[in-house]
């Protein structure tokens, strides 16, 4: 009976498993790129194996508040079931995982909502906008999040017009997104807007789902999910709001001399899905407000929403609006399919698979190049650095270097940050080694002039390495302390 049931079900999602599959190949072949971890996927992946050592949420044992936990969970799990805790690879092997369960969320959801085909059109769209697909293989949380994200506002949209039990799975969705990062909390000003909008358009039925238990008792499903990560931090940090505070104002303070323009984003949309897609997302929103299709006029709401509210901000980042994109790719395959709709159907779908496949080819030339030239800065000299520190380093020495999350992910040897100058004797006298580089953003001035003073008085004591464009030095710590006094 079972095999029947999953032979039922196999001809039936046959098209979704076939793109499952094709963007498997794809992205999997992408688990090398960039050469190594950024400061942001190295925190992570620090996490991820601080976990599986025992030793919580820290990166060289001192607690993280700013980083939420399901990404290094996801992270720790996989190093577990591998056994490598230093391979890059396997974290990227996560990511690209959640880049297929992001596609699964989309075709599950507007199959439910529309229809298979519309679906299936929406999870391609989604697998090939090139923002998305140059970012499955960072270890970063942006493709869980807007799994998760879109999972609770589409939920909540279900709970209004369908049944009210889906109240409880958005709230549930949006603990998940909370979890995964800080920025999920924009659901709450979403959901109020749209259960106004819904409550003044909708009929009896939706406004006694409005009132129903489930609606109510909503959020404390999703605050039971919740309440282990708060009560760490209310314990760690004395305050359970500890990550939320810091988000609140990473932006304000981020590159505080740089000022985009408001039309920042928008003027990227050509860019993160393409300039083909971008006419079909144009034209969909048009034919949203003329059909009246509150389906995709839900989607509009809810990626225009994301876009108004971090347009306000001065820092402007894709990344930071790329929850917006399974929204735009619902309008996207909502719009087509109603555009071939008077097309017979063996015809039709011939015609959205070429306009597919079109798409396909054009966003995969737009992206190969990225994959076979763009680096992470200090690569691959910084991985001879840490390659060299592996084998010189004693097990316990604490290494001194701005791009402590790098260090200590790829030199497995506990790395904390530069001290302010007059701090930094007493730092030296902690660390056995110091690590200094020509491309880390956060490195203090003093930090540079003291290496370039010193690798020129002292050039014997001094390991470099350095390719085309970057340059490592390792130092041992007791001898650039006396230096300090010449």
């Amino acid at each position: 009976m079972i095999l029947v049931r999953l032979r039922s079900a196999a001809a039936r999602e046959w098209p979704i498993l076939l793109l499952l599959a094709l963007f498997g190949v794809i992205y999997s072949s992408t688990l090398t790129s960039y050469g190594m971890f950024m400061w942001d996927e190295a925190e992570y992946a620090c996490m991820a194996r601080s976990l599986v050592h025992g030793e919580g949420f820290a990166i060289s044992a001192v607690p993280k508040a700013e980083r939420p936990p399901m990404l290094p969970l996801a992270g720790a799990a996989a190093m577990l079931l591998t056994g490598q805790q230093f391979e890059d690879f396997v974290l990227r092997a996560v990511s690209v995982c959640f880049a297929l369960l992001a596609l699964l969320c989309v075709y599950a959801f507007i199959a439910m909502m529309s229809n298979r085909t519309t679906g299936v059109i929406a999870a391609a769209c989604l697998g090939m906008f090139p923002f998305f697909w140059i970012f499955v293989p960072y270890f970063m949380c942006e493709i869980p999040f807007m799994t998760f994200f879109a999972a609770a506002v589409w939920f909540f949209y279900l709970g209004a017009y369908r049944h009210q039990r889906f109240f409880v799975f958005s709230w549930i969705s949006f603990a998940l997104a909370l979890l995964t990062r800080y920025t999920a909390v924009l659901f709450v000003p979403l959901a109020a807007l749209f259960a106004l909008l819904a409550l003044w358009k909708g009929g009896p039925e939706t406004r006694r789902r409005f009132r129903s238990r489930a609606f109510f008792l909503g959020p404390l499903a999703g605050l039971a999910l919740v309440l282990p990560w708060l009560t760490r931090q209310y314990l760690t940090f004395g305050t359970p709001l500890a990550g939320l505070d810091w988000v609140s104002q990473q932006l304000q303070v981020y590159m505080p001399g740089v000022s985009m323009p408001w039309s920042f984003y928008l003027r990227q949309i050509p860019a993160m899905v393409s300039p083909g897609i971008a006419v079909l997302l144009a034209a969909g929103v048009i034919w949203a407000f003329w059909a009246r299709d509150r389906f995709t006029l839900f989607n509009v709401l809810a990626a225009g929403l994301i876009y108004t509210w971090f347009s306000c901000y001065r820092y402007k980042e894709d990344r930071l609006v790329s929850s917006a994109l399974p929204f735009m790719a619902a309008i996207v395959a909502v719009s087509l399919h109603a555009a071939t709709a008077k097309i017979r159907p063996r015809a039709r779908y011939w015609v959205l698979g070429v306009i597919l496949g079109a798409f396909l080819v054009l966003n995969y030339r737009t992206t190969q190049p990225i994959f076979e030239k763009a680096f992470t800065f200090g690569y691959p000299s910084f991985l001879d650095a840490m390659d060299h520190l592996r084998l010189a380093a004693a097990p316990g020495d604490v290494v001194l270097g701005a791009n402590y999350p790098q260090i200590n992910w790829y030199s497995g040897l506990r790395a904390i940050d530069f001290p302010a100058e007059s701090d930094l004797p007493a730092a030296l006298k902690r660390a056995n080694w110091v690590v200094v580089t020509n491309f880390e953003r956060g490195q203090k001035p003093y930090v540079t002039e003291l290496a370039n003073r010193f690798i020129s008085t002292h050039p014997q004591s001094v390991e470099e390495f350095r390719d085309r464009q970057f340059i490592t030095v390792v130092i041992r710590a007791d001898q650039l302390l006396p230096a300090l006094a010449e």
